[in-house]
């Protein structure tokens, strides 16, 4: 009977001192295991954190007895994170990424900072609009904007990087649970040309007619390359080579408006261009489908006021979007 009493007493001390052991770690012990997984070298690490190799060692120590694991398998080619250490650092860029955002916030502001990760169409399709309504309510927060593809977006995202994304979500993302996700619109592709090219005055155009065309075309990997090819190969058409490609819609519509190529991007920047007299949509007889756009946080990082603001607003510019459709 002692004995079964005194386990959770021995438990309990030993969590207090685990709890001072991480009380005394530092930034720059987190920083660490950062930079052994960039690198692939504690001494490289100890160089990028301008401390001594002894000194190195000492704060892996350190953090290896707060957390109660080994961090950092060696070997002759260096060193490299365990599989315990790389757990630890998952969680650990999300403290950093905070620190770094308070780190960056300027208090003379006194406003709070929004890190809003948003793929390039969201800055033609609602941030101009939603952002000057918050400004005139007066209550813009500091917004401190990154455009990046979707994989990039959502690493972003878990890594800590930003507090929510505008953008699209790679199949079975959305069934983890540590997130949350609310759907905005369902964007479209569209393809367009010149003003003068000859295939803007024909009244629908079949896949057959717009596979000998030259195109303009987004890189392989993306989201919008992928469905441009497979609505080609479900019709049994093997899908046009690029004559160029670009990461950036912007550049491919400015390019194909000024040539005789054809370019497919997301139908809110065409018709953003169609507007300008920049580009003309081609009709067709089958419609390019890309996929849901959606308002992504980390479940922990949804009730700040900020993010919850910004939520409210863009689910009320689609309903006003679809309602004036």
């Amino acid at each position: 009977m002692a004995q079964t009493g005194s386990e959770p007493a021995s438990t309990a001390r030993e969590e207090e001192r685990r709890a001072r052991r991480m009380d005394r770690l530092r930034v720059r012990h987190l920083r660490l295991l950062h930079w052994v997984a960039e690198t692939g070298s504690l001494s490289a690490a100890a160089e990028r954190l301008q401390v001594s190799q002894p000194g190195a060692t000492k704060m892996l120590q350190e953090i290896e007895a707060a957390l109660g694991v080994g961090l950092i398998e060696r070997s002759a080619r260096g060193a490299r994170l365990s599989p315990a250490g790389r757990v630890a650092l998952d969680r650990l860029r999300v403290a950093l990424g905070a620190l770094d955002a308070a780190a960056g916030a300027d208090a003379a502001l006194a406003m709070p900072v929004l890190r809003m990760g948003i793929l390039p169409l969201v800055a033609v399709a609602v941030l101009p609009a939603i952002t000057a309504a918050i400004d005139a309510a007066g209550h813009l927060p500091r917004l401190l904007l990154r455009e990046a593809n979707v994989d990039q977006l959502m690493r972003l995202l878990r890594d800590g990087e930003v507090d929510c994304v505008i953008g699209r979500l790679e199949a079975g993302e959305d069934a983890t649970g540590d997130l949350q996700i609310e759907r905005l619109w369902e964007e479209r592709m569209a393809v367009a040309a010149a003003p003068g090219h000859p295939l803007v005055s024909r009244r629908r155009h079949t896949l057959a007619t717009l596979q000998a065309e030259r195109w303009i075309l987004p890189p392989s990997a993306t989201n919008t390359r992928r469905n441009f090819e497979h609505w080609f190969l479900e019709s049994g058409l093997q899908p046009p080579a690029a004559t160029v490609e670009s990461t950036s819609f912007h550049t491919s519509l400015a390019l194909a408006g000024a040539g005789r190529l054809l370019v497919v991007a997301p139908q809110t920047a065409v018709e953003h261009y169609e507007a300008r007299g920049v580009v003309k949509a081609l009709a067709l007889q089958r419609p390019l489908a890309s996929g849901p756009m959606f308002f992504i946080t980390r479940a922990e990082l949804a009730p700040l006021p900020q993010v919850v603001q910004w939520r409210m607003a863009l689910v009320d510019h689609v309903r006003q979007m679809a309602a004036g459709a």
